[in-house]
């Protein structure tokens, strides 16, 4: 087993139950979770992406870019497509729900700091793909899930202006010019950028804690749906790597972002469109727990099937 992800996921899971631990002696509450949220996702995470970005300009650099677009966006086709037929329910809103969880995993939050940590800048420089496309489709299609019609102009306009979304188009701009930013605005980003690690994993762990376990074991549905979204898609997405002899840090990178848990983001629409937000939770809160195990299983399955086919 690849170590480097193991040593990983145990960060992240000692970083979530530091989280978790902080919920149950009331140091985090709904009210600041949510603000370390914001934070986060507005500051934290488009710091990492600008300052992955910070590389002398090459080619082939540039070229793992647009494969890893081509791939991520092949990725989420290829969710649409099978989703629908893999979850089926006569529960309408808790189909809605485990589709959504499915579709959509927490590529920023979670798959940030772990390919960071596996593979270094490099690897957030390919995740930034991933994440561009995740918040278009989850800014347009996720919100149309969620209201059971057509987007609006507000929610597109949404998905294109996000923080993460410009961070990647200032940083894309800024390699291709082969520009570097000041030392001192550098650092600052490089600094924020830091946040980001330690604080996503405290949010999902302040998020689990406020799941009741108990019911959550007692719902088969919540199994199968942790089946799809953390073997069942990553290992199609794997399986097309291996047929197209996808660069294995390009494929590395978008099988661990596939991979992720259902995205923490699904809880958040659910309470703002009144959908359910207590099952989203347990989702949410399964997926992230069993991936501390799924996540490391499916790298090593990926680096030996590559090295066999080679």
């Amino acid at each position: 087993m690849d170590m480097a992800i193991v040593w990983q996921v145990i960060i992240m899971t000692l970083l979530t139950s530091a989280g978790f631990l902080c919920r149950k002696l009331n140091i985090l509450d709904d009210t600041v979770t949510k603000k370390l949220s914001t934070l986060v996702l507005n500051f934290a995470t488009p710091m990492v992406i600008l300052v992955s970005y910070q590389k002398p300009f090459q080619t082939e650099l540039l070229s793992r870019l647009l494969l890893s677009f081509a791939l991520a966006a092949a990725s989420y086709v290829t969710a649409f497509v099978l989703v629908p037929l893999l979850m089926r329910s006569k529960d309408k809103e808790g189909r809605l729900i485990e589709r959504f969880s499915c579709i959509y995993s927490n590529c920023a939050f979670m798959g940030i700091p772990l390919i960071d940590g596996v593979y270094g800048s490099d690897g957030v420089f390919c995740l930034t793909a991933y994440v561009t496309i995740f918040n278009i489709c989850v800014w347009i299609h996720g919100v149309m899930m969620m209201k059971s019609g057509k987007p609006g102009l507000k929610s597109t306009a949404k998905a294109l202006l996000s923080p993460c979304i410009l961070a990647t188009l200032l940083g894309m701009v800024l390699f291709v010019c082969n520009i570097a930013l000041p030392d001192v605005l550098l650092s600052t980003a490089t600094h924020l950028s830091n946040l980001n690690t330690p604080l996503a994993m405290m949010i999902a762990g302040s998020t689990i804690a406020t799941v009741s376990l108990k019911d959550m074991i007692k719902k088969p549905r919540i199994y199968y749906t942790c089946l799809i979204k953390l073997i069942v898609l990553p290992g199609v997405l794997m399986a097309i790597c291996l047929a197209l002899k996808i660069d294995t840090l390009i494929a590395g990178v978008n099988i661990l972002a596939a991979a992720c848990p259902a995205a923490a983001i699904c809880t958040m629409f659910a309470l703002m469109y009144d959908r359910n937000a207590k099952y989203s939770s347990e989702i949410f809160a399964a997926t992230t727990i069993l991936s501390m195990v799924t996540l490391p299983l499916m790298l090593t399955c990926y680096n030996t099937l590559s090295a066999i086919f080679a």
